[in-house]
């Protein structure tokens, strides 16, 4: 019997529950990846969610209840249902609360996670990830239709896998276009996953073709990128695939009940779903937070730059010193935010604007008043979200009425 045969004949709670410690066992790996944003949240300016200033002790402390969590549930050692079932809403509470005390523990793994822990509670878990799944691949492939995706990440990882094939130099047409074509196709996948009741095998072979040019390109005979990020695009080589192939037979099932169903068992059915659509959608007109997709090479993500007059450069902290760029562009140098991210919590800068804009207010705090800087604000047209426009902020009474108009809280932690 086939290994695909064999995956459509496991029951849908056995799998639902294998998906659960696939989940834990990559939550612990990518916990372990970026373990200095868990044991020293403190290291780099921390922007609660909510204002509620709590010591970093307790973030620390739900870290490590919820790798204790994720353990029991990756090596099975929760038996019963009833157990198992306390131990993952214990992890879900403790996967919240890093985010409520720090924005930066929302990296697109841990959204991700959070999403497979509270589908596994629904009475049809693997039909809601699968929506989930198929979100992320079309929301990465929509927000990833901008003017210029070539100036982008996007641009940098197709660049990458250009050459691999051979040629050294291609023409900016060529790259934009295989730039468009690559945002079209990871959109196909996601709709194609949508609907793998009836075709699973295109639908996991799609998923297959859409991360392992990734892994190909950020792994270690390309750009090399973070660890994290590997693990990340390894988790959903897995799993999207997993539920593809697995799909006929839910499919099947719920039609069977179908007949049965009363009209509320049967809006009760398509509300996770139509929720997790409403959600990721409405972030491309900038009313929801970033989903897991464009969290990461997208040329969707608002991006906050600080920049240093060159002749008050050296008025900055000794510690800050070190990240401000070489690069000189009329008399202004910038401050690499994500170079101290990546070395202060080896983990890469979230892209919400909200948390950009407390982390350098954080950092101004600790210059001089009457230091000269910029904030060089890169942002998505409101409704035209493929349509970028810049801004530049250039006071502290500037940077606080922007905060101000944040819903949640944009203030750092001081």
């Amino acid at each position: 019997m086939s290994v695909f045969r064999r995956l459509q004949l496991v029951s849908e709670p056995a799998l639902a529950r294998s998906i659960v410690r696939l989940a834990s066992v990559f939550q612990l790996l990518l916990m372990a990846a970026t373990w200095k944003l868990w044991l020293y949240p403190d290291s780099f300016p921390r922007v609660p969610l909510i204002a509620v200033w709590l010591p970093h002790q307790i973030l620390t402390g739900a870290a490590c209840v919820l790798a204790a969590g994720c353990l029991l549930l990756a090596g099975g050692f929760v038996r019963s249902t009833n157990a198992c079932r306390r131990t993952i809403l214990l992890c879900l509470a403790t996967a919240c609360l890093p985010v409520l005390l720090n924005q930066h523990c929302l990296q697109a793994w841990h959204w991700l996670f959070l999403l497979t822990l509270a589908s596994s509670l629904l009475s049809q878990p693997l039909i809601c990830l699968q929506s989930a799944i198929a979100t992320i691949y079309v929301c990465s492939g929509l927000s990833r239709l901008t003017e210029f995706p070539e100036q982008g990440p996007a641009g940098m990882i197709v660049r990458q896998l250009l050459s691999f094939v051979g040629p050294d130099a291609v023409t900016v047409e060529t790259l934009r276009c295989c730039c468009h074509l690559a945002s079209g196709f990871e959109i196909l996948a996601g709709l194609t996953l949508l609907g793998a009741g009836r075709y699973p095998q295109v639908a996991a072979a799609m998923a297959v073709a859409v991360h392992l040019p990734l892994l190909a390109a950020l792994g270690p005979f390309g750009l090399r990128h973070h660890s994290a990020v590997l693990l990340w695009n390894l988790q959903l080589l897995l799993l999207a695939p997993l539920l593809a192939i697995t799909a006929p037979r839910r499919s099947a099932a719920q039609l069977d009940k179908m007949g049965d169903e009363t009209a509320k068992q049967r809006l009760l059915r398509w509300v996770p779903g139509g929720i997790l659509w409403l959600f990721a959608l409405s972030g491309l007109f900038g009313l929801a937070d970033n989903w897991p997709s464009w969290q990461l090479y997208s040329s969707r993500p608002e991006s906050w730059q600080l920049w240093i007059r060159r002749d008050e450069s050296e008025r900055l902290p000794a510690y800050l010193q070190p990240w401000l760029s070489t690069t000189i562009i009329d008399g202004w140098q910038p401050l690499g935010l994500d170079r101290m991210s990546l070395a202060a919590t080896a983990s890469p800068l979230v892209p919400e604007d909200r948390f950009q804009a407390g982390v350098i207010d954080a950092l101004l705090r600790q210059c001089p008043s009457d230091l000269q800087f910029q904030i060089r604000i890169s942002e998505p047209h409101p409704w035209l979200w493929w349509i970028r426009r810049a801004r530049t902020l250039k006071s502290r009474a500037e940077l606080r009425s922007e905060q101000s108009s944040f819903l949640l809280n944009a203030l750092p932690q001081i």
